[in-house]
């Protein structure tokens, strides 16, 4: 994650510290970059690009622009032991992993519903008024989910930042991103406290491009096989353990499948692919209504679940103890904010149907196309539930590595307690390369240049120097080093209600953490005072202590090795996309991790 809330911060106090270059790494000829391999990885491997060794491909795409811009590279990833400081992100790191596997559970079987209504609500529409009677008579018989969640609003339009921040104040404890899981711990209500303290008026949010379908297909006879079609098309990339809404500092990232797809007589899918199925309608008008109710029996029993979800996990923040409140959390938990909006939507789709009648007929092109709608984003969400349950493996850093040192880029483990961004950060200081390349801010309170969006070539890369922003900030080192400590890190905790210009302000007044807390008894910690003072001590040695230097010869360039490259290419099954002149770029316009670094 890296120090929460600096990226708004310096772009409101002091913008002059980030550099956007438009030529890319064409500014950067005749430099040395040290990237930050782990993390890079991961953004490679979690991309919504349908092929298992995409991130193979996204380094060579790397690398290749790397070379034809005169820039030599070093690579740096974690090593094996891991820094004991970060146990609590770690545990956390196992919640939102649960949280996950329960969310996509949800989503599959909605998928799989939503699938079969597809296929019977247009001979529902098309039945005679006697049958369509019995039907809704039979539905009506297993009762009405009207009332449920009153507070939420079906079909409501996407939430400002400033209503979502009023709907998150209520103690949720797991309404975390994965970025903030991989790499650090805040929570929604730490996020809030940035936004408080920083203009949402200065933050835009790009609109969401999503459409409905134009076109009504006339259903086939009962009896007949329905083919249900993949929506590789035009596809929001969801992502919903953390909904975009609630971090108001990212656009909503876009995902063009229209050039990232394989020739028909290649077909690509993804790794493990989702499974379709092609239901058969009904042959009697008893059976239609028997399969109806089972879905609706579905809807229901999964609103019912919602209310007997196990105990939340342990979190920093109390939880609500009135029933209701601990209720509505217990929803929170299960299900991201955009999943309760289509559990909602899809409510409203039964009620029409149990309240409509002979006179009132529901809408046919209404609802079908609200369905449609709601499958397209079920089966984008799923794909996003299941590349997140398939994290980067060892083989994948391993084969990542492999096409590293074949086009020449020394490949450098961490060791010790240190992390990648820690090295890379020690080996610019100590002058064998220029800049680091990561996302990780982390890299700022070393005080090494940072250049960002390395794997988003559509997008200016940016530069900024943690150096510079200490000096325009005019803090002296342990003063910036508590600064970005009060600000939240992944070994860190945030002071409530101490955003980052409060941080400044006391960071300015009182010199240091502990006079702060001294001087400032109405911002108390959220641990107990020796507790926080422990964690902030060992944060404070963790960016203050850089990692040892590795053999020189460690770092030595090499021309690289065509032959052994075009046989990692051939081994990955990737030749197909890279002699097509495949537009990898549009595959790799996804933002998993939300964090948006183009808009730096």
């Amino acid at each position: 994650m890296g120090v929460l809330g600096i990226t708004p911060f310096l772009q409101k106090i002091c913008p002059g510290v980030i550099r956007k270059l438009p030529d890319r790494l064409k500014s950067l000829r005749g430099k040395t970059i040290v990237i930050d391999g782990t993390l890079i990885t991961q953004r490679l491997h979690f991309a919504p690009m349908p092929h298992p060794h995409r991130h193979v491909l996204g380094w060579h795409r790397i690398l290749t622009e790397l070379k034809e811009c005169d820039v030599r590279a070093i690579c740096v990833f974690d090593g094996k032991q891991r820094n004991a400081a970060k146990a609590r992100e770690n545990e956390r790191r196992r919640e939102t992993r649960k949280v996950d596997a329960a969310r996509g559970s949800i989503e599959s079987c909605r998928l799989q519903r939503l699938q079969k209504m597809k296929c019977l609500l247009p001979h529902y529409h098309s039945l005679r008024t006697p049958d369509r009677q019995r039907v809704n008579g039979a539905l009506e018989k297993g009762g009405s989910t009207n009332g449920l969640f009153s507070e939420y609003s079906p079909g409501s339009t996407r939430p400002t930042p400033t209503s979502t921040l009023s709907t998150t104040n209520r103690g949720y404890p797991l309404e975390r991103h994965p970025y903030f899981f991989a790499h650090g711990g805040m929570g929604v209500d730490e996020l809030q406290e940035v936004v408080v303290d920083i203009s949402v008026s200065e933050i835009t949010v790009r609109p969401d491009s999503s459409q409905l379908a134009s076109d009504v297909v006339e259903p086939p006879s009962l009896g007949q096989a329905v083919p249900i079609e993949r929506t590789d098309k035009k596809v929001e990339s969801v992502d919903l353990s953390f909904d975009r809404t609630d971090d108001p500092f990212t656009t909503l990232p876009s995902v063009y499948w229209s050039g990232a797809v394989q020739p028909p007589s290649a077909p690509w899918f993804p790794d493990h692919p989702l499974p379709v199925t092609k239901p058969i309608l009904p042959e009697s008008i008893e059976s239609f209504e028997s399969e109806l109710c089972v879905l609706y029996d579905e809807y229901k029993q999964c609103l019912a679940q919602l209310n007997s979800m196990p105990g939340l996990p342990v979190s920093d923040e109390s939880v609500a103890t009135d029933g209701a409140d601990v209720a509505e959390t217990r929803i929170e938990y299960a299900m991201s904010k955009q999943q309760l909006q289509m559990t909602l939507d899809e409510g409203l789709i039964w009620e029409s149907l149990v309240a409509s009648s002979t006179d009132a007929p529901s809408t046919p092109l209404d609802t079908e196309l609200t369905l449609s709608a709601l499958a397209e984003k079920s089966s984008a969400i799923s794909e996003s539930y299941q590349r997140r349950s398939n994290p980067p493996t060892s083989d994948t850093y391993e084969e990542s590595k492999e096409i590293l040192r074949a086009m020449g880029v020394p490949c450098i483990d961490s060791t010790g307690p240190f992390e990648a961004e820690a090295l890379a950060s020690s080996l610019v200081i100590h002058g064998h390369a220029d800049y680091v390349a990561s996302e990780d801010t982390d890299v700022l309170i070393y005080e090494a240049p940072m250049i960002r969006n390395i794997t988003t070539r559509e997008a200016p890369i940016v530069l900024v120097s943690g150096e510079e922003i200490r000096t325009t900030l005019q803090l002296d080192r342990a003063s910036y080093v508590d600064f970005a400590l009060l600000l939240g890190t992944d070994f860190s905790q945030r002071i409530k209600n101490v955003g980052p210009s409060r941080a400044l302000k006391f960071i300015r007044e009182h010199g240091s953490i502990e006079r702060v807390i001294e001087q400032e008894s109405k911002y108390p910690p959220r641990l107990p005072v020796p507790d926080y003072l422990e964690q902030v001590g060992v944060a404070r040695l963790v960016f203050q202590t850089l990692p040892p230097m590795p053999d020189p010869e460690m770092l030595e360039q090499t021309e690289g090795d065509p032959e052994a490259v075009s046989q990692i290419i051939q081994k990955y099954d990737l030749h197909q996309i890279l002699s097509n002149s495949w537009d990898y770029q549009a595959a790799l316009a996804g933002n998993y991790f939300d964090d948006n670094p183009s808009a730096w």
